[in-house]
C-alpha cells in the first residue's frame, strides 16, 4: 500500500499535483485498533500455542501479560482485559504507582460487554499464574458455554482465584458439532446452517418443556389446564392477550409464558405475525419429545455449571444470579455439589428454582458440609421446598426405630472415619489445603451428624429424636418466594440451629407472622425480614 501511494499522484481540488510523501521524514504511526465484537474471529489459535506464549511472557500481572500475549500473537486486546490507562505516562512516579496498583488489584470485573472466545482462552491460561487475582466477575456479558468452560479450566489449585461471579447470564444449548463430517473438517456453510437450525429446535423444545412443567405443577394434565382457559378456539391472541389468559385463568405469570409465545410465533411453529392460537400451543406441548433420566444428567448446560461446584473446584464463593437456572440444570449441579470441598457461599438469586430443585439441593447438602450460605431469593420456592431445605439445614424428626438405628450406624461410621483421618494427619503431618500464597482454603475437615433425644412427643405418640445432618449452614435467604403457610414456619422454626438465620423478606407468610412469638424465640432459627 505504501509503494502504491508513492507511485500514484493525488490531484488536489484545484488541479495541482500533490507531491508524494517524503520518505526521509518520520511518518506517524498507524492508530491502534480498538476491540469490537468479531475483530479476532479470523484468527485460529490453539490452546497449546497460547500456553507456550504464556511461558515466555508471564510476569504474574494479568493486564500486562494479557496485552503482551495479544501483541505477540497479533490480535486485538479486549478493552475489559487490557491495562488500565495511566494518568500521565510522562511522570515516572505515576507509572510506577499504576503498575504497583495493577499488581495488587485483586479483582477482575467485566460488566455489560460482550466477550470473545480468544480473550477467554487467554484468561484461562493466565489465571493460574496471576496470584494477585482473587475475584473474577462477569455481569451481563452473554458468556456462552464454551467461554464458561474456559473460565472454569483456568480456576485451579495453581491459582488464587476463589470468588467467581457470572450473573445475568442465561445460557443456550451449543451446536452439536461432533459428527463424522466435522471430525474430518468437511463442514460446509449448508451443514452449519442445518446444525444451527437443529440447535434452535432443541432450544425451543427445552423452553416448551419447561413451560409444560410449570403447567403440570398446577394441573394433572395439559388438557385440564387448557379446559380452564377462557377463550374462543378460533381467535388468535397477541402477546398481551396471551399472557393475560394464563394469568387470569391459571394464575401463571412466569417468564416462560412470554418465551412460549415467542417460540410459537417463530419460524418453527408460526409465521411471525405476532398472534397465536391457543390450540396450536396445546398441540405443540403434547408433541414435545420426552427426555429420559440419563439424558437429563447429560444436559450440556447443567454439566458446565456443575463443574464450578465439583470435587476439584477451589471456588469458595460462587454467584450465578439470574441465569435462568431451573430444575433441569439443578439436577446436574447438585449431583456434583454433593462432593464439593471448598464452596462456602452460593448465590442463585433470581433464577427459576422450584420445589423439585430444592429436593435436589437438600440431597446435595447432606454431604456438602463446606456450604454456609444459600442465596435463593426471587425464585419459585413454596412451603414444600422450604421444608425440604430445613430438614437438612435444621433438624429432621425421627420416630421410627429402624430409621433411628440407621442414623446411629451412620454416626458411628463418621466417628471411625474422623479417628482414621486424625491418625493419618498426625502420622504424616499433612498440612491443610492452601493456595500458592499460603492462605488456607476454606474447608470442613470433619463432620459428624448429631442425634438429640427429645423425649416423649407432645402428642403422646412415643419417643422423638432430632437428627442434625448439616449444622454448618448458617444462613438461608429465601426472600421473594411463595412461602405462605404460617403453620409451616411454626413447625420448622424450633428445629433450626440456634443463632442461624432464615430470611423470609417479601414472602406472603410475612404478614401472618407480624407479632408472632417466634420472632423473639431464644432458640431455633432467627427469622428475618418479617415486616
Amino acid at each position: 500500500l505504501k509503494q502504491r501511494l508513492l507511485i500514484v499522484h493525488v490531484m488536489a481540488a484545484d488541479g495541482e499535483e500533490v507531491p508524494p510523501p517524503d520518505e526521509s521524514q518520520e511518518q506517524p504511526e498507524a492508530p491502534q485498533q480498538i476491540w469490537i465484537y468479531g475483530i479476532n474471529d479470523h484468527l485460529d489459535v490453539e490452546m497449546d500455542e497460547l500456553k507456550e506464549k504464556v511461558a515466555d511472557v508471564v510476569t504474574g500481572n494479568f493486564r500486562k501479560d494479557y496485552v503482551n500475549i495479544c501483541q505477540s500473537l497479533d490480535f486485538v486486546a479486549h478493552s475489559a482485559f487490557a491495562r488500565k490507562q495511566i494518568a500521565s505516562a510522562d511522570d515516572p512516579s505515576e507509572v510506577a504507582q499504576a503498575a504497583d496498583n495493577a499488581r495488587h488489584d485483586d479483582s477482575l470485573s467485566v460488566n455489560s460487554i460482550l466477550m470473545d472466545k480468544l480473550s477467554m482462552m487467554v484468561l484461562s491460561v493466565l489465571l493460574p499464574a496471576c496470584h494477585h487475582l482473587v475475584i473474577v466477575k462477569f455481569s451481563n456479558c452473554k458468556l456462552d458455554l464454551e467461554m464458561l468452560q474456559l473460565l472454569r479450566e483456568g480456576i485451579t489449585e495453581a491459582g488464587t482465584v476463589r470468588n467467581v461471579f457470572f450473573d445475568y447470564n442465561p445460557l443456550d444449548l451449543p451446536l452439536e458439532l461432533k459428527t463424522e463430517r466435522s471430525n474430518r473438517g468437511e463442514l460446509t456453510q449448508e451443514d452449519l446452517d442445518a446444525l444451527e437450525m437443529q440447535r434452535q429446535r432443541n432450544q425451543e423444545f427445552r423452553k416448551l418443556r419447561s413451560f409444560r412443567e410449570v403447567i403440570l405443577k398446577k394441573y394433572k394434565t395439559i388438557d385440564e389446564c387448557f379446559k380452564r382457559l377462557d377463550r374462543d378456539k378460533n381467535k388468535s391472541l397477541d402477546v398481551h392477550e396471551f399472557m393475560l389468559v394464563f394469568d387470569k385463568n391459571c394464575n401463571i405469570k412466569v417468564d416462560e409464558v412470554f418465551e412460549c409465545f415467542e417460540i410459537m410465533d417463530g419460524p418453527s411453529y408460526g409465521d411471525g405475525d405476532g398472534r397465536l392460537n391457543l390450540d396450536e400451543l396445546h398441540k405443540a406441548l403434547d408433541s414435545i419429545p420426552e427426555v429420559a433420566d440419563d439424558e437429563e444428567m447429560q444436559d450440556p448446560i447443567g454439566i458446565v455449571l456443575a463443574s464450578f461446584v465439583n470435587e476439584t473446584s477451589v471456588i469458595e464463593e460462587l454467584s450465578m444470579r439470574s441465569c435462568e437456572i431451573g430444575r433441569l440444570e439443578m439436577r446436574a449441579i447438585c449431583a456434583e455439589m454433593a462432593k464439593v470441598k471448598h464452596l462456602r457461599c452460593i448465590n442463585l438469586w433470581g433464577n427459576r428454582l422450584e420445589d423439585v430443585a430444592m429436593k435436589y439441593l437438600s440431597d446435595a447438602l447432606v454431604d456438602a458440609h463446606s456450604v454456609q450460605y444459600l442465596g435463593l431469593g426471587l425464585n419459585r420456592i413454596t412451603d414444600v421446598g422450604l421444608k425440604l431445605l430445613v430438614e437438612v439445614a435444621g433438624a429432621s424428626v425421627i420416630r421410627d426405630k429402624d430409621k433411628l438405628h440407621s442414623v446411629q450406624v451412620k454416626i458411628k461410621h463418621q466417628e471411625t472415619e474422623k479417628a482414621a483421618k486424625e491418625k493419618e494427619k498426625a502420622k504424616n503431618a499433612v498440612p491443610p489445603p492452601a493456595d500458592p500464597k499460603g492462605r488456607e482454603r476454606w474447608h470442613i475437615q470433619y463432620h459428624i451428624d448429631e442425634l438429640v433425644d427429645m423425649g416423649e412427643a407432645p402428642d403422646g405418640t412415643g419417643p422423638v429424636w432430632w437428627n442434625f445432618r448439616n449444622k454448618h449452614i448458617t444462613e438461608i435467604n429465601v426472600s421473594e418466594n411463595f412461602i405462605e403457610d404460617a403453620e409451616v414456619i411454626e413447625e420448622i422454626q424450633p428445629r433450626g440451629v440456634t443463632g442461624h438465620s432464615l430470611i423470609l423478606w417479601r414472602n406472603p407468610v410475612c404478614q401472618k407472622l407480624i407479632g408472632s412469638p417466634l420472632l423473639a424465640a431464644e432458640s431455633g432459627w432467627v427469622l428475618h425480614g418479617i415486616e
